[in-house]
Formats: structure tokens, C-alpha cells, sequence
């Protein structure tokens, strides 16, 4: 268990590798740009982090850590049309929250960096089971009509990645509200 002093500790290499991503090329910072910016040694840097990619890591289940806990409670959400557009704005919110954080991740060089299939596997798969089980329940509860879970939770999650992927790297000429609006229009077409 970390003391107060060495959990600000922590955080602040943390927060300092967060600047120093938004800056230039994960692969171009180097522990020493790290502690530099958040003034500590490097080997205080070694007591929490093994090495620049654990600290990718930590850096990204730290930041998502509760998105993650959200869509395990996925499985709590009833069916309305009124609590599948819930969802969907709760997805809108995170994202624009979070646009820094996500446009920093969602540069290649930091999927090249870490691997994007190591990426898909540690994020993507784990979101897809619980949204495949809330989509069961519902079918199985006559309150969606789709036919495959699996199929469809997989659809949602690549979906709702790519398109959010592209707005938050501007490739699309929408914003992040209007995509939340059209997504809702049409997930509610899939599902009911």
C-alpha cells in the first residue's frame, strides 16, 4: 500500500508521461524526459514502474480503470429506449471528457507502439462479454429482437470504436454530440 507522499509520487509520473504523450511520439519519450518533467530520480521512477511500457499500461488502466467498471454494470441496464440512449450518452460523456487522454492513445504511433491486437485483447475483448450478456437478457426477455448476442455485442463495441476513433482524430465532419445522436437512432433500429 502506497503512503500519501508516494502515491502524489506516483501520480505525478503519471501525469507528467500524459503531457509528455500529448507532446510528441510515445516511442520518442524516454524515462528521463519522465522524471525530468515530474521531478523525481529515476530510480523513483523504478520503485512503481518496471519500465516505459508498464507505465503505459498503468497510465491507461489508471485513466479507464472506471470505464472499465461501467461496462461490467452494463449487464444492470434494462432495456428501454430511454436506458439504451443512457448508455449511449454515458459513452458521448466519457469520450469528451476524455479527448485528450483518447487522442493521445488513439495516435498510431501508440498503438504501434504498444501493439494494436495487444491493445484490442487488454481493452476491446473484455468490453464485448459484458454487452453480449445484457444483450442475451434482453433477447432472452423478448425485449430485444436480435438473434446472435455474440454477433451483435461485437458489432456495437467495433462500432462504436471506429466511429468514436474517428471523430476524436477528426477524420469525420461531425461532432461527438451528433455522432451520441445518430448512434442512438440507429442502435435502437438494431435492437428493437
Amino acid at each position: 500500500m502506497k503512503t500519501k507522499k508516494g502515491q502524489e509520487t506516483y501520480n505525478n509520473i503519471l501525469e507528467a508521461a500524459e503531457i509528455l504523450f500529448a507532446e510528441k511520439s510515445v516511442s520518442k519519450v524516454t524515462v528521463n524526459d519522465i522524471v525530468q518533467r515530474a521531478g523525481v530520480a529515476k530510480g523513483t521512477f523504478y520503485l512503481y514502474f518496471e519500465s516505459k511500457e508498464a507505465l503505459i499500461w498503468k497510465f491507461m488502466d489508471t485513466r479507464f480503470g472506471y470505464a472499465d467498471r461501467w461496462i461490467q454494470d452494463i449487464v444492470t441496464k434494462g432495456y428501454s429506449d430511454n436506458e439504451i440512449c443512457d448508455i449511449i450518452d454515458y459513452i458521448v460523456s466519457f469520450v469528451k471528457k476524455h479527448i485528450t487522454i483518447l487522442k493521445i492513445m488513439h495516435n498510431v504511433r501508440f498503438h504501434s507502439f504498444l501493439g494494436t491486437r495487444r491493445l484490442e485483447d487488454k481493452y476491446m475483448k473484455k468490453w464485448i462479454m459484458p454487452f453480449s450478456l445484457w444483450l442475451e437478457s434482453g433477447r432472452l426477455e423478448g425485449k430485444l429482437l436480435i438473434n446472435d448476442s455474440q454477433f451483435m455485442a461485437n458489432y456495437l463495441i467495433i462500432t462504436l470504436h471506429e466511429l468514436f476513433d474517428r471523430v476524436i482524430m477528426d477524420d469525420l465532419p461531425f461532432s461527438i454530440e451528433e455522432i451520441g445522436d445518430e448512434l442512438k437512432v440507429l442502435i435502437l433500429k438494431l435492437l428493437k
